[in-house]
C-alpha cells in the first residue's frame, strides 16, 4: 500500500512538471473603438425602423378619420351643395368692436361673405321674399357671425333684410349691433310688443333687427307655434330677405 501510495504521488508530480506547446506570439491590442454597441447602425435601423412606424401610424389614423375636411368630401356624404367657405378671423383682425364686414374686417373674410351671399341668391329662382335659417353643430362654431355677416352683405346688395335672433338660450345678435335685448322675438310671440317697437334699425342701411328678447322656458314651443309660422308669413310684405339665426342643431331642436 505505501508503495502504491507512493508511486500515486510520483505520477501527480510529474503530470504537473509537463511543459505546455502554448506560447505567446504577439501580445493582446486594447481596440481603439468598442466592439458593440455599434451606434451608427442603431442610429440608421432606429431611423428607418421609426420611419416606417410613423408612416404606417399616419395611415392607419387616416383611414379610421371619418371627420370631414373639404367641402368636396361634404357635397359626396350629404349629397348637397356648397355655398361657400369663410375663413377663421384672428382676434383683433377688425377695426370695430365686433367682426362685422361694415367695420373693416379683413378683404379675404368679407369677400368670402359676399361668395356665399351670391350663391344663395343664385341656389333658388323662385321670386318674392327668400327666408333662411343660419345654424351650426355645436356651440362656438360661429353661426351667428356668420348670420350677421350674412344679412350685412344681403343689405349691401340692396336688399331690404330683416335679421331674426331665433337663438333663445344663449343669444348674441343684439351685442353684435348694440341693441337692447328686450323687447324681441320672444316679447312678440307670447303678445307683449308689437311687431314695430320689437325689430328696430340695426345702424346699417337697409338691415332691420330683431332680437331673441327676454329667455322662454319653451323656446322650442314658441318656434314650432302657429303664430311664429303666420308672423314668417307676414314678413315677406316688407323684406326681401330674412335671416334667422337659430341655436346649434345637435344640442337642442329649435332648429
Amino acid at each position: 500500500y505505501e508503495s502504491l501510495l507512493q508511486r500515486a504521488k510520483e505520477t501527480g508530480v510529474s503530470a504537473e512538471l509537463k511543459s505546455s506547446n502554448i506560447r505567446v506570439v504577439d501580445k493582446a491590442e486594447r481596440p481603439q473603438i468598442p466592439v458593440s454597441p455599434r451606434k451608427a447602425l442603431n442610429l440608421s435601423l432606429a431611423l428607418v425602423g421609426g420611419l416606417m412606424l410613423a408612416f404606417g401610424l399616419a395611415f392607419f389614423f387616416e383611414y379610421v378619420d371619418s371627420r370631414i375636411k373639404s367641402p368636396d368630401e361634404l357635397t359626396a356624404y350629404l349629397g348637397l351643395p356648397s355655398l361657400g367657405m369663410v375663413p377663421a378671423l384672428k382676434p383683433n383682425s377688425w377695426s370695430g368692436h365686433e367682426p362685422l364686414i361694415s367695420n373693416g374686417v379683413p378683404p379675404n373674410f368679407a369677400e368670402a361673405v359676399r361668395a356665399v351671399r351670391t350663391n344663395v341668391l343664385f341656389s333658388s329662382a323662385e321670386e318674392g321674399s327668400r327666408s333662411l335659417v343660419v345654424t351650426s353643430t355645436g356651440p362656438g362654431e360661429g353661426k351667428t357671425l356668420v348670420a350677421t355677416n350674412l344679412a350685412i352683405s344681403f343689405a349691401q346688395a340692396g336688399q331690404r333684410v330683416l335679421l331674426i335672433d331665433a337663438d333663445m338660450r344663449r343669444p348674441r345678435v343684439h351685442d353684435m349691433f348694440k341693441q337692447r335685448q328686450e323687447p324681441g322675438l320672444s316679447n312678440l310671440m307670447v303678445g307683449h310688443a308689437s311687431p314695430s317697437a320689437a325689430i328696430r334699425k340695426s345702424g346699417v342701411s337697409g338691415l332691420w333687427v330683431l332680437t331673441a328678447g327676454r329667455l322662454p322656458p319653451n323656446p322650442a314651443e314658441l318656434l314650432g307655434s302657429k303664430r311664429f309660422r303666420d308672423f314668417m308669413k307676414s314678413l315677406g310684405e316688407h323684406f326681401d330677405s330674412v335671416v334667422v339665426d337659430s341655436p346649434p342643431i345637435m344640442a337642442v331642436t329649435d332648429a
